[in-house]
């Protein structure tokens, strides 16, 4: 028996994928740690769960910041593993993905997150996202390992805008039909205005509680207190945020970095995995 495997990237619609497949009866959903730690060579694997489909949703496969191991290396094991394992990518505009993971980490506090330009070329998190986007490139180092017709891509812009479309295409990959039923229901999310989150940044370059990785544990609760305290002041208190902080045109470097999202946008077409149709209509570079 053979698993499948949901790799993100980060903040293209994976917990509300994971959302999904948990309440399915069909489908035994994992998120292990096995790939990426000594467990490859201290421990043997989960044991695959017999009569369902066993997928793992995890997208830090994919992301050396919060990784020690290489994703050559990742892929490599993976298919000495599960030589007919299924891949499945889900990908959004490099653009809109990045300004998206730029203001998880002001909501999280990770450190650096001063200035976008700061953050997407002087962290080590901000560098590794900016190469999580390069998706032709993935698409290549996948061929490498795996079937091409076991690798497929599909985009969070379909989740957003057609979920039934998105959920019909990742369901057919596992070979079931999908249960319109299993659909998450709307929740009502706090959110945060770009002016908020503008000063939510301000605040942190004064915190204490700064992390590096989602796997740093240290002053978790008082972390926690901290967060509250600045929300509830970025709640209280108006600040308007300078027009181009959000702005990754106006950023030193994005113009070369269009460049190679162009290309490898390019060559995920010229590999035969998605239309380039598609990545224009989505207003991807091509």
């Amino acid at each position: 028996m053979s698993k499948v495997f949901h790799i993100g990237i980060p903040k293209s619609g994976t917990t509300s994928i994971q959302s999904v497949l948990e309440k399915d009866e069909r489908i035994a959903l994992s998120r292990s740690a096995y790939f990426t730690t000594s467990l490859w060579w201290s421990h043997k694997e989960e044991p695959l769960v017999t009569n369902k489909i066993n997928i793992e949703s995890n997208e830090t496969l994919i992301t050396a910041g919060f990784n020690k191991v290489k994703l050559t290396e990742v892929f490599n094991r993976i298919s000495k593993v599960h030589p007919n394992a299924k891949i499945i990518v889900t990908i959004r505009r490099q653009e809109d993905a990045i300004i998206s993971m730029f203001k998880y980490h002001i909501k999280h506090n990770f450190k650096g997150v001063k200035t976008l330009g700061n953050w997407m070329f002087k962290t080590n998190l901000g560098i590794d996202y900016l190469s999580v986007c390069m998706y032709g490139d993935i698409a290549k180092l996948l061929l490498l390992h795996f079937k091409k017709e076991n690798i497929h891509f599909l985009f969070f812009e379909d989740l957003k805008t057609q979920p039934d479309d998105f959920y019909n295409a990742f369901y057919n990959i596992l070979g079931l039909s999908f249960k319109p039923e299993l659909k998450n229901r709307p929740k009502n999310i706090m959110t945060l205005s770009e002016n908020q989150l503008y000063l939510l940044s301000r605040l942190n370059l004064c915190s204490l509680t700064q992390v590096n990785s989602e796997q740093n544990l240290t002053f978790r609760k008082l972390r926690s207190l901290e967060k509250r305290a600045k929300i509830l002041m970025v709640k209280l208190f108006n600040i308007n945020r300078p027009k181009s902080f959000f702005k990754i045109e106006e950023i030193k470097g994005y113009k070369t970095l269009k460049e190679d999202y162009k290309a490898s946008n390019k060559l995920l077409v010229e590999l035969g995995f998605v239309e380039e149709a598609k990545l224009k209509a989505y207003n991807y570079n091509i």
